[in-house]
């Protein structure tokens, strides 16, 4: 994959974000602090990835906030996070502005974000995120890594529409992770209009779908070599133990501060 050249700096920008980059990272809320501590829930209250669009239902979940390693070894993670501060506009801007430079998607999670690169999409989307892959470099709770992000639209994620026009549905952001090698983890984030602002659903489904990535006319053989991949013994040796609590809190760590840095971005750079 060949990723965009680092965007110029806007005037000011660098000040800012250096400025932003020696804050603290927002603590999540305390009921989603507790809730991710409490321990791995129940695997029959974790959410299948077949019934991704009861996020887009504001009616509570069985478990807002919470992991849990299930039957087949796969991992399942869900975290709450009260976003009052933004705006729709304000989310999509961000996951096409961010991945343009390192320094924007440090400012994010300081401590866990170290650079970001954008791969453009092969057609233009409705929506700036869908069809581009981003090239990341963090470390979620089990050391640094670099991660490939693949986002889509909600259809093509596995809703079972879009939510262009779901007045309850400020947006969504959805995509497949992994490496070079293999995709290995569906995401959703789901941005519910609350008020003036937004409630966030994240959720993680960790080896569900395991599928090979492989290069030109061999991509193929991807879908029908996930079938093997996907396989209890692969998830056992592949996910490591603490992936579940680690994830979890950096998800609500990352989402916290993006509530407290992003509209001040967004008011000077969009």
């Amino acid at each position: 994959m060949k990723a965009l050249p680092e965007e110029q700096a806007r005037p000011g920008e660098q000040e800012y974000l250096d400025r932003l980059l020696e804050r603290p990272v927002a603590e999540p809320a305390p009921a989603t602090a507790a809730a991710i501590g409490a321990g791995p829930i129940d695997p029959d209250e974790a959410l299948d990835l077949e019934r991704a669009d009861r996020l887009c239902d504001p009616a509570p979940l069985d478990v807002e906030t919470g992991w849990a390693v299930l039957p087949d070894r796969s991992v399942k993670i869900a975290v709450e996070t009260p976003m009052p501060d933004l705006t729709p506009e304000m989310v999509e801007w961000w996951f096409d502005w961010h991945p343009r430079r390192n320094d924007r998607y440090r400012a994010w999670h300081p401590v866990a974000h170290f650079g970001n690169a954008l791969v453009p999409a092969a057609s233009p989307g409705k929506k700036p995120s869908w069809g581009v892959t981003n090239l990341v470099d963090e470390d979620v709770g089990d050391g640094r890594m670099k991660v490939e992000i693949d986002f889509s639209s909600p259809r093509e994620f596995g809703f079972r529409d879009d939510y262009l026009d779901d007045p309850v549905v400020g947006t969504i952001i959805c995509a497949r992770a992994g490496d070079s090698r293999v995709s290995h983890t569906s995401m959703a984030h789901v941005f519910l209009r609350e008020g003036d602002g937004l409630r966030l659903r994240s959720h993680f489904w960790i080896g569900s779908r395991i599928r090979p990535r492989l290069p030109g006319p061999l991509a193929i053989a991807e879908r029908p070599l996930e079938s093997l991949a996907s396989q209890s013994l692969v998830r056992g040796i592949a996910i490591p133990g603490a992936v579940g609590p680690g994830l979890a809190r950096h998800c609500a760590e990352e989402y916290a501060n993006l509530n407290q840095i992003l509209p001040g971005l967004f008011e000077r750079f969009a």
